[in-house]
C-alpha cells in the first residue's frame, strides 16, 4: 500500500511543472503578438505611399480652411481661428490615414461632436463644483505611486486612451508616435516645397 502511493506523488510532481510552464509559454505568446502588432504599424507609418497620400489630402483640406478664412473680415480672429483649424485639419487628416483602426484616431475623428458636447455641460456646470474637483484630483495625484502617474499622463496624452489597459496604452502610443512622426515627415516635405516655390512666384508675380 505504501507503495501505491509512490507514482501519484511522481505524477503530481511532474505534472506540476508542465502547468507552471503553459502559463509562461501563453503570455510569451501574448507579448510576441503585440510585438508583431506593434512592428508592423511602425512599417506602415514609414512607407512613403502613406506619407504620400496623407500630404495629398492635407493639402486639399487646407486649401478648404484657406477658402473660408478668406471669406471672413475680422483679422485677429481670422489668424486664430485659421492658426487652431490647421491644427485640427492635420490632425483629423491623420487619422483618417489610420483608416480608424486604432483607438487614438477614432477618438480625434469624433473630436467635434465631443466638442460641442462639452461646451453645454460646462455651461450646466457651476464654478464652486469645479474647485472641489480640481482639489480632488489634485490629492489623488499625490497618492499615486510614480508610474501609475506617468501611465495616466500618457493616457491623456494619447486621445481615447485614458480608460484603457497598460498594454493597449503602450501599443495605441507606439502606433500614435509613429502616427507623428510620418505627419513631421510629410509637412516637413511640403515647407521645402513651398519654400522652393516661393522665389518664382514672388518673381511671376502670381
Amino acid at each position: 500500500m505504501v507503495e501505491s502511493l509512490f507514482p501519484s506523488i511522481e505524477n503530481t510532481s511532474e505534472s506540476s511543472p508542465e502547468s507552471r510552464r503553459k502559463k509562461p509559454r501563453i503570455s510569451e505568446m501574448a507579448e510576441i503578438e503585440s510585438r508583431r502588432i506593434n512592428e508592423e504599424s511602425l512599417k506602415r507609418w514609414k512607407t512613403n505611399r502613406v506619407q504620400q497620400i496623407y500630404a495629398s489630402k492635407l493639402v486639399e483640406a487646407l486649401r478648404r480652411v484657406r477658402q473660408r478664412s478668406s471669406t471672413s473680415t475680422e483679422t485677429d480672429k481670422v489668424v486664430s481661428g485659421a492658426a487652431r483649424e490647421i491644427r485640427e485639419t492635420a490632425d483629423r487628416v491623420l487619422a483618417a490615414s489610420a483608416r480608424g483602426t486604432t483607438r487614438w484616431s477614432r477618438a480625434i475623428l469624433a473630436s467635434r461632436v465631443r466638442a460641442k458636447l462639452k461646451k453645454h455641460r460646462k455651461a450646466k456646470k457651476s464654478t464652486g463644483n469645479c474647485k472641489s474637483r480640481k482639489g480632488v484630483t489634485e490629492t489623488n495625484r499625490i497618492k499615486l505611486p510614480a508610474v501609475e502617474r506617468k501611465l495616466k499622463i500618457l493616457g491623456r496624452l494619447v486621445p481615447g486612451c485614458r480608460k484603457v489597459s497598460v498594454p493597449n496604452l503602450l501599443d495605441e502610443a507606439t502606433d500614435y508616435i509613429a502616427a507623428l512622426e510620418m505627419q513631421v515627415r510629410a509637412m516637413e516635405a511640403l515647407a521645402e516645397l513651398l519654400t522652393a516655390a516661393a522665389p518664382r512666384t514672388t518673381l511671376t508675380g502670381t
